[in-house]
């Protein structure tokens, strides 16, 4: 997609610190640099988010997302990672091409990667009556 700022770093017309590549895959450090090693994981091929991901892009992807959690828990110093992902504008979504962020973390680090939820205006009964698969 031409306007979409990850296919532009897919294409080499704007820079980024790559940590991996594959021929489906291409993982780099977010600009935000918020967090030491914050890492996007993006599939090469144009999909808006996970709700129009086919499963094999999806399969490449959560791939790319083990083996780069792997290494920076068993060759980089981290004990953990967090999974990140937006699907959608209401959930928050900033770029439209799918992707997770892998935060890594080291025990006692400080970072708090969890929402404060003030808790669900349901009940779990009517929630699971809703969203139960048949």
């Amino acid at each position: 997609m031409k306007e979409c700022v990850f296919c532009k770093i897919i294409n080499g017309d704007l820079p980024g610190y790559k940590i991996y590549e594959d021929e489906h895959t291409l993982a780099f450090l977010d600009i935000g640099n918020d967090v030491d090693g914050h890492t996007i994981v993006i599939p090469k091929k144009h999909v808006t988010n996970i709700l129009d991901c086919d499963d094999e892009t999806l399969g490449y992807v959560m791939n790319a997302i083990k083996f780069i959690s792997n290494h920076y828990t068993v060759h980089c110093g981290y004990s953990g990672v967090n999974l990140l992902n937006a699907s959608g504008t209401s959930a928050q979504q900033s770029v439209s091409h799918f992707h997770f962020h892998i935060i890594p973390r080291k025990k006692d680090d400080g970072i708090d990667a969890w929402p404060d939820f003030k808790g669900g205006k349901f009940s779990l009964e009517d929630m699971h009556h809703v969203l139960k698969i048949q």
